[in-house]
């Protein structure tokens, strides 16, 4: 128990190692070779070649295959001919191998990629299972053709039951060959046995040992069977690790990391590994003992079961010690790495059991010699005979063991299912990819829109805006697309949606203006282009259409726009606002009246002053706008945008109202609510919102408008 104060937990899980070595990069690229896969043609899947096979010797590079009727010649990249052969005849120079089955073209380009690069890329195309609560694998293999995949398929699992079959027989054979001459040796010592006992009973005619001799004799001869067992079974597997640590030194990576491991001191130098083999002979040496006495039958089996859990303990613990060392890539490596540590705790294991046979056949000699001088001679000569005889027949059954081991045709492994010519290809899966597409661009879609609906901050609708800011909107004007300046829609197209939302503006101004007196009423907006002038003239002149005498001054003296829209009446600018604010210009001069209603005037906003802020909030506007609403009955101001600028601020102060322009899709939020707080410092004077730029296509303002397209449309 005290292993798992040091160590942690770790079990390896027996078919997952064996999943690993399918899916190395030494199996892998096994196949590769015997199916000649680096042996790749341009825009083919090489169905006119067969028998292909690609020697490391063959330069890596590409290649040019030019047909002359039934004879081609190779080229390499330099344009030297490199082989010649025939359609229909096996080509084999220089280590590749092919057979053209039929004349494809005049030309054929293939290349030959460096194998260990290619086998990389090829062990993508493999994929290896365990079938759920069995101990079966499930194969597959990934390319181009049918045929291809199923040969790889079965190519990579007959592989690596090659490979099982090979570690077996090797071990198998280097068990042989020691056996052999085991055999060979006790042969020669069992004859020299067998003559030197003759002689020695017919020189001292002693022919017969007593009881006590003859028991000793037979206890020794079988303790020096057990320990030449052993021996053999310790020697085979030192074999089996010599012949790993070769493979393993082809890999100079993976032998370092080994060699790091076994030098690691926690292995060489463990007190729990030196503790365990010392309980472990101890056991040995008890097991053999009561091995000799039947009556302690219980005892025994007491004994068996400590060795087998000492033997356990040791096997674990040199476990934790590998998982603790350095890591390897290639799982074939990493499987070799982990059975010379399994092989080397069975080393320990029977390292103990010989020393402790050495011991037991040490006491049985002091025993032997306690016998009478003649009786010891003839007693040593019959045990040195009898051993050997047992030894040499314990021997020749081994070695018939290896020898059947070593032809071993049979694997652990069995193919159950060959794979078979795919009919339909694995991907692509045209069905499901377009369900799949589907589904995606419908997710997409729909997420997009949502994400737009969360990222845009502007308002689209009239209720918005009203839910945020909590005051009402007066009107929803359409977007107007394309117009020119000087074409107003309530001049123009007096019956048009447009202009009809204007007029719903000026309804609902006069309800506003029925519960508390409005005469003059400022315009403005949040930020430039959203339409505040528009706004203004039309207002205007749909409050003059309905016999109210209006006037709008244009005090937007930083981006002034009125005189745009009425360029064929007014002064060209030059003569406005900002004239009569500095004296140079009378009142009644700076007023125009509007061709087209002696009801609608407007000032231009005039010469663009240095100090707008400081002539807006003068004394001579304030005395301005009281003169002017002794002749009119509404008076519009069109103001600069709220932010950025003070100009709409110092207008509020001395306006009734406020009206503040907003454009659809595009006035930000947060604006809109800075404007609202920013205005409201001047009083409770913001009367309402406008929404301008409204788009027609959305269904609640389509139905809304429904009845001026159709009235427009008979028009």
């Amino acid at each position: 128990m005290f292993f798992t104060e040091i160590y942690s937990s770790q079990r390896i899980d027996p078919v997952e190692s064996e999943l690993e070595i399918i899916r190395s990069h030494t199996l892998a690229r096994t196949v590769a070779k015997k199916l000649g896969l680096n042996f790749i043609v341009k825009n083919h899947n090489g169905d006119y070649f067969d028998s292909v096979s690609v020697s490391e010797v063959f330069p890596p590079g590409r290649y040019i295959i030019k047909f002359d009727n039934s004879h081609f010649s190779i080229f390499n990249k330099d344009n030297n001919v490199v082989g010649i052969g025939q359609v229909g005849a096996l080509y084999n120079q220089d280590g590749l191998r092919f057979l053209v089955k039929s004349r494809p073209k005049p030309e054929l380009e293939f290349r030959i990629p460096e194998i260990e690069k290619f086998t990389d890329g090829l062990m993508e195309s493999f994929s290896a299972s365990q079938i759920k609560n069995t101990d079966l694998v499930l194969l597959k293999a990934r390319t181009t053709s049918p045929y291809k995949a199923a040969n790889m398929a079965n190519t990579l699992a007959q592989e690596y039951i090659n490979f099982s079959l090979s570690v077996i027989r090797e071990a198998a054979r280097g068990s042989k060959e020691f056996i052999e001459s085991q055999i060979k040796t006790f042969g020669t010592e069992l004859d020299t046995a067998e003559e030197n006992l003759r002689l020695y009973k017919e020189k001292t005619g002693i022919i017969q040992l007593d009881r006590s001799a003859t028991e000793i004799i037979s206890s020794l001869a079988e303790f020096d069977v057990e320990k030449q067992r052993a021996i053999v079974e310790l020697h085979e597997i030192q074999s089996s690790i010599d012949k790993m640590e070769g493979d393993l030194s082809k890999d100079d990576a993976a032998y370092g990391a080994y060699k790091t491991m076994a030098s690691f001191p926690t292995l060489s130098r463990s007190p729990i590994i030196a503790s365990l083999k010392e309980q472990l002979r101890d056991l040995e040496i008890q097991r053999q003992e009561l091995a000799r006495d039947p009556s302690r039958a219980s005892e025994l089996v007491v004994v068996q079961s400590k060795i087998k859990n000492a033997e356990q303990d040791l096997k674990t613990a040199t476990e934790k010690i590998m998982a603790a060392g350095p890591t390897v890539g290639d799982p074939i490596f990493q499987s070799i790495i982990s059975n010379i540590l399994t092989n080397e705790t069975r080393v320990f294991a029977l390292q103990s059991r010989i020393d402790a046979l050495e011991q037991i056949i040490n006491r049985q000699n002091y025993k032997l010699k306690q016998l009478p001088e003649a009786e010891v001679n003839l007693a040593q000569l019959e045990r040195q005979r009898t051993a050997n005889a047992e030894i040499y027949q314990m021997l020749l059954g081994k070695l018939e063991e290896s020898k059947i081991t070593e032809s071993m045709q049979i694997s652990k492994a069995r193919i159950i299912d060959y794979a078979n010519l795919p009919d339909r290809p694995v991907a692509p899966k045209k069905s499901q990819n377009a369900i799949l597409g589907f589904l995606l661009g419908l997710i997409l879609g729909v997420g997009g829109a949502f994400l737009m609906e969360y990222l845009n901050t502007s308002f689209r609708s009239a209720k918005e805006i009203e839910d945020l800011t909590g005051i009402s909107v007066l009107a929803s004007i359409p977007m107007i697309k394309d117009k020119d300046l000087t074409e107003i829609p309530t001049i123009h197209e007096p019956h048009s949606n447009i202009a009809e939302a204007y007029r719903i503006l000026r309804t609902n101004i006069n309800f506003t203006a029925a519960a508390r007196p409005i005469k003059t009423l400022l315009i403005t907006s949040t930020l430039p282009q959203e339409g505040k002038t528009t706004t203004c003239i039309n207002l205007a002149i749909t409050m003059a259409q309905q016999g109210l005498k209006v006037i709008l001054l244009d005090c937007d003296f930083r981006r002034p726009m009125l005189h745009q829209y009425f360029k064929s009446s007014s002064h060209n600018n030059n003569r406005g606002l900002s004239d009569v604010l500095v004296n140079r210009l009378k009142l009644k001069e700076a007023i125009e009246t509007h061709p087209n209603s002696s009801s609608f005037d407007f000032v231009t906003s005039g010469t663009i002053p240095s100090n707008p802020s400081e002539l807006l909030s003068s004394q001579k506007m304030q005395n301005l706008l009281e003169e002017l609403k002794k002749d009119y009955d509404f008076i519009l101001i069109d103001a600069p945008p709220a932010l950025g600028v003070s100009d709409s601020r110092i207008l509020g102060k001395i306006s009734d109202g406020i009206i503040v322009v907003i454009m659809a899709g595009k006035t930000n939020r947060d604006a809109a609510l800075e404007v609202k707080e920013e205005l409201e410092r001047a009083g409770e004077k913001i009367i309402g919102f406008v929404l301008n730029g409204v788009d027609l296509t959305n269904q609640y303002y389509r139905h809304r408008y429904y009845y001026y397209y159709h009235y427009d449309s008979q028009k």
